[in-house]
């Protein structure tokens, strides 16, 4: 028994160094694909994106690999190139899949396989290095020019195409090049070393082009959210507006399409429209009415549960849409919005307004799979608990 126990404790000792180094690996590349300024989650996570971006360059990038490869198998008639243009190979497969998958992921709002993306990706760069090193000690004069024309080439690529994440830029550039440049000043070739001694200047400069290409991403992300952001938001209350009621209701939807959607993944459409606020309109005027309009999102907002979302497509009508919710929480948090808005506003020192709202609703997958049946639905729920009465609830299911 005591010699089992033995035997177990290299393999438990062995497993528990395993997870512990690719803890590590994975922190490091983590802290890899950071950015190195402040920046908000969202246009982090905007940065890292760009890293499964531009699938071309892969492309392009493998295909240069594999012609100086074979360039090399048949200017030194030797072995070790076909190993070489064999791991380029498999590295690219595996590279264009794990860009499928993130692909895949983002779409799905899933974790996104970044790391192994980047290790791929560094493993690439390594390998060339190594290849584009040994072509220079080969000895041929032309191997050794197209080694430094495709580190060269890729080099500049990098500094392009992974501006978004500049410390992992960096580690790809040391990749490729410090072998390359080390190679050179053991090359057969007269005054190769040359190149070696001068290749860090060029390093050099295109970090400086890497920095500079990153603090424009960085704007570029930045200006591209902030517009989204304007496109989204309804300008008066603040809430999303009807372009981002329709992004929403399509996620959902495509989520109860998915293979294996189960009801859990089913969600709630909470059509609404303000009893009374025509009145305090025309009676007070434009300004009194924009600011009940702001009161009245402001109570939605604090009246629905932590995950749903209020918008406002337009006028005095409002849409909550309630991701895995049942029959149940949907008419609870209706009549609870019916109740927060029943209570007077108080608009300024002067004017107390008294509106309220009726409420409709369709619940997916039961009343529609798509936006439009979902919002039609809702709206048909709603227009007839209108008819029946101010301030009522009605599920669609109840309104045929």
């Amino acid at each position: 028994m005591k010699d089992g126990l033995e035997d177990r404790k290299p393999s438990m000792t062995l497993r528990g160094a395993s997870r512990a180094a690719a803890a590590l690996a994975g922190r490091a590349f983590d802290w890899l694909s950071s950015a190195p300024t402040r920046e908000s989650a969202r246009v982090r996570a905007r940065l890292v994106d760009t890293l499964y971006e531009r699938k071309a360059f892969v492309w392009f990038g493998s295909v240069s690999v594999l012609m100086l490869a074979v360039s090399a198998a048949v200017l030194t008639d030797e072995v070790w190139p076909w190993y070489w243009l064999a791991a380029d190979l498999a590295l690219l497969a595996f590279r264009l899949r794990v860009i499928e998958l993130c692909e895949k992921a983002k779409v799905a709002h899933a974790p996104r396989p970044v790391r192994r993306l980047m290790a791929a990706g560094t493993a690439w760069c390594l390998v060339l290095g190594l290849g584009s090193g040994t072509c220079v000690i080969a000895g041929p004069p032309a191997l050794a020019m197209l080694a430094g024309v495709n580190v060269a080439a890729v080099v500049g690529a990098i500094s392009s195409r992974n501006a978004a994440t500049p410390r992992y830029a960096m580690l790809a550039i040391a990749c490729v090049s410090l072998p390359f440049a080390v190679s050179t000043l053991f090359s057969p070739i007269p005054g190769a070393f040359l190149v070696g001694l001068q290749f860090p200047l060029h390093i050099a400069g295109i970090v400086v082009i890497l920095v500079r290409n990153y603090e424009s991403h960085v704007r570029l992300v930045r200006a591209e959210m902030r517009n989204r952001h304007l496109a989204r938001t309804d300008a008066l209350t603040g809430l999303s507006n009807r372009a981002a009621l329709t992004e929403a209701l399509a996620a959902l939807c495509a989520g109860l399409s998915a293979k294996g959607a189960q009801r859990r993944e089913s969600f709630a459409v909470l059509s609404m429209d303000l009893d009374g606020f025509k009145a305090v309109n025309d009676r007070h005027g434009h300004a009194v009415g924009d600011a009940l309009l702001v009161r009245v999102a402001d109570r939605l907002q604090r009246g629905v549960r932590p995950h749903d979302q209020v918008f406002r497509p337009g006028g005095d009508e409002f849409v909550v849409v309630m991701p895995n919710a049942t029959p149940e929480e949907a008419d609870y948090v209706a009549r609870r919005l019916i109740e927060k808005l029943s209570s007077p506003f108080q608009i300024g020192t002067e004017v107390k307004a008294s509106v309220g709202v009726s409420v409709g609703s369709a619940l997916a997958p039961v009343d529609g799979l798509t936006p439009d049946a979902l919002l039609a639905h809702s709206d048909h729920a709603l227009y007839v608990a209108k008819r029946s009465g101010k301030g009522r609830y009605l599920p669609y299911a109840a309104a045929l």
